[in-house]
């Protein structure tokens, strides 16, 4: 999921804010729908998700998992 979110980082009084046309009032974050974590996400089942949480809801092809040998 998307999220807007306000970092504002106090500008000092003598340059002034210069309110929603800072770079930094309305900046978009990245948040996996399953678990949360903002990361880079990929369309998965009509959800928006991590590569982590992807893999978990997929099944492993018995004996294809190279790292067991």
């Amino acid at each position: 999921m998307v999220k807007i979110e306000n970092e504002c980082v106090d500008c000092p009084p003598d340059l002034g804010c210069i309110g929603s046309a800072c770079k930094y009032k309305n900046v978009p974050r990245y948040y996996c729908d399953i678990c949360g974590e903002e990361s880079e996400l990929f369309y998965y089942d009509n959800q928006e998700l991590c590569i982590e949480c992807i893999k978990k809801k997929l099944d492993l092809v018995e004996g294809s998992d190279i790292y067991t040998y």
